[in-house]
């Protein structure tokens, strides 16, 4: 089922909250969790909480009387990492939804109508519960699905990027949904126009920003963020503000949307690991230095989903980062590229082994190979 938007007055004990979608006041509150008693709602409205999305799917039978007044339960721990198989097929429903309401937010811009936020909102929760179970899978899956449109493959591809960006800073849940969706319409202006397309990507954002104006639903933040992602640290960039003017969500959307766009297949022969070098030479003057660093090291040198050669010219897909080795990945072997036939798979964790090393990203169709017949 798909999730609701209630207000507070219709906030039930016993209800999962995915999200605050609007609040008044300056006290913070966490967006994700169970709410278990009447006085915890009571704490909530007293907090400035208006409205909410809750998930109708996950419901408490009964609410315990002496449950702290806190705001909401931890749902999950977050350190236990749900077994690559097991999140795919979850991790797949999350991006093909993804990819629905994408679409449908692009046609509405491109006809001038309302923008539907909540179902924005819905996905964007969607893809940061799949990051905090094993967000390999999600990479993999972003990085190896058919492309057909641009600007609809790069805004959901930021959004992933952001997503386990995000996460990998520790940042609130509330604040991880924010950021991915302001990754998913940092680029909406570019429908309204197709000469957008082809330009800078600062010369769309006025359009971007009006058609989000027409929604009262977007947090003031996701629409700074997005007004800000060109600007350079140097003040070279627009709008022409410097280092200390940009905010740090701003930072990051820079990064993720320069590294898609160095990686897209759609529009860049630069594998990952060319990519992420170049992204560094445009440190410090015009990306965060610091934030850039921890940004290649959540993705790994080797993005899940990139194929890759081995020094023994066999071609394999990668499937895990390894945080602490990120030259050594596990990956998938399938192919010689050297003997030009198929390998019986093969899960090789390369942290585990001496005997491979890998020698390069490749690109599989110069072997004329598909990548999704490998997984």
């Amino acid at each position: 089922m798909a999730y609701q938007e209630v207000s507070i007055t219709d906030l039930q004990p016993g209800s999962y909250v995915v999200q605050v979608l609007k609040q008044t006041g300056e006290v913070i509150v966490k967006h994700a969790g169970w709410v278990r008693t009447s006085d915890a709602i009571a704490m909530l409205r007293n907090k400035g909480v208006q409205i909410l999305l809750i998930d109708p799917d996950k419901k408490l039978p009964t609410a315990p009387i002496d449950t702290p007044l806190t705001t909401f339960d931890t749902p999950e721990d977050p350190t236990t990492k749900v077994a690559f198989s097991n999140e795919w097929p979850k991790a797949e429903r999350a991006l093909l939804q993804t990819q629905k309401v994408q679409r449908q937010l692009l046609d509405a811009v491109r006809h001038d109508s309302n923008i539907d936020l909540t179902l924005v909102h819905e996905v964007s929760a969607g893809l940061a519960d799949s990051i905090s179970r094993n967000q390999d899978v999600l990479l993999c899956l972003n990085r190896i699905a058919e492309q057909s449109d641009n600007l609809l493959q790069h805004s959901i591809s930021c959004a992933v990027y952001m997503a386990a960006f995000a996460r990998y800073l520790n940042k609130p849940t509330h604040k991880i949904q924010s950021l991915i969706t302001a990754a998913l319409l940092h680029d909406i202006g570019k429908a309204i126009n197709t000469t957008n397309l082809t330009a800078e990507d600062y010369v769309a954002i006025p359009a971007s920003l009006n058609a989000l104006q027409k929604t009262n639903d977007l947090a003031g933040e996701i629409s700074l963020w997005i007004s800000q992602h060109c600007a350079h640290l140097d003040g070279s960039g627009s709008p022409k503000i410097s280092a200390p003017q940009i905010a740090k969500g701003s930072r990051m959307l820079a990064i993720v949307n320069s590294y898609e766009k160095l990686t897209s297949p759609l529009t860049s022969k630069l594998g990952p690991l060319a990519a992420s070098r170049l992204l560094l030479e445009r440190t410090p003057h015009k990306l965060d230095a610091e934030l850039l660093q921890l940004f290649i090291k959540c993705i790994g040198i080797y993005p899940p989903g990139s194929v890759v050669k081995l020094v023994s010219g066999k071609l394999a897909l990668v499937l895990e980062n390894n945080a602490k080795k990120p030259l050594l990945p596990k990956v998938k072997v399938f192919y010689h590229s050297v003997h030009q036939h198929h390998l019986p798979p093969k899960i090789l964790d390369l942290s585990r082994q001496q005997e491979e090393l890998i020698e390069s990203c490749v690109d599989l169709k110069k072997y004329g190979l598909d990548v999704r017949n490998y997984i």
